[in-house]
């Protein structure tokens, strides 16, 4: 097993990409801890790597706070003595046209999605250090390259996870710490089915003229944030990985 006697904290982990990556994590032998407001998806998520027999822990904790990030790394050491691997992936997704965007969507935006990947990072490394080192996933997303519609926001905030992942490398690959992204393309998770129930013409657009003309599953996502925490990626600093089926191709 890859992660076989690593921690893993997750922020944003109840459901989607997070679960997805928490259920492979565990199942690869990984102490999972899991941080999200919602406690009844982490109860729920936790029952269900339990019974598959893995370990994980859920904290109730707001990733956009320092507040928060400082609860969920101490309950991570509290529960399984350390830590290994840090994957920022909470997300607050305001989806409108540039001209209807308010002040405090552009704030809780940035808390979460920026602010709170950023200081998830300072938080983790002393931890890091008394293991001699880590790993980093940063989720950024192919609208960190491109820009659409009604998407000015997340757009802006996935760009500086992108080069937040280039400007951390040089900082923490002294400390014997990668941090690298992955960049998923249309992945059919809860929210993205939300988000097509009010507007079906999203999954036409988003898929039209890609080489692969589907939304990937939330699994395909967590393979290769897998690969980005194990060992196989150790000469990877600052990289981000596209897993898009093509969509920044066309």
């Amino acid at each position: 097993m890859e992660l076989e006697g690593k921690v893993a904290l997750i922020t944003g982990g109840a459901q989607g990409i997070g679960a997805a990556t928490a259920r492979l994590f565990a199942g690869e032998g990984a102490a999972v801890v899991v941080a999200d407001l919602d406690g009844a998806r982490l109860k729920n998520l936790e029952a269900s790597i339990a019974q598959a027999g893995g370990k994980m822990r859920g904290i109730e904790a707001d990733c956009g706070t320092a507040q928060g990030i400082g609860r969920m790394i101490a309950g991570a050491v509290q529960a399984y003595g350390g830590l290994d691997i840090l994957v920022c992936g909470a997300i607050f997704r305001p989806t409108k046209p540039f001209l209807e965007v308010t002040e405090r969507d552009l704030d809780l935006a940035l808390d979460v999605n920026v602010k709170g990947y950023f200081l998830s990072v300072q938080g983790a490394v002393p931890e890091f250090r008394k293991r001699g080192g880590g790993k980093v996933v940063l989720i950024s997303s192919t609208f960190g390259f491109v820009g659409a519609p009604n998407f000015a926001v997340y757009c802006t905030c996935k760009g500086a996870v992108v080069n937040m992942a280039r400007a951390l490398a040089f900082d923490l690959a002294k400390e014997n710490v990668n941090v690298n992204a992955v960049a998923p393309g249309p992945i059919m998770t809860e929210g993205m089915a939300e988000l097509i129930r009010s507007d079906p013409s999203i999954e036409r657009h988003r898929t039209a003229n890609m080489p692969l003309p589907r939304f990937g599953r939330p699994e395909e996502i967590a393979e290769a944030i897998l690969f980005l925490a194990s060992p196989r990626s150790a000469y990877m600093h600052g990289h981000n990985l596209v897993v898009d089926g093509g969509y920044l191709a066309v």
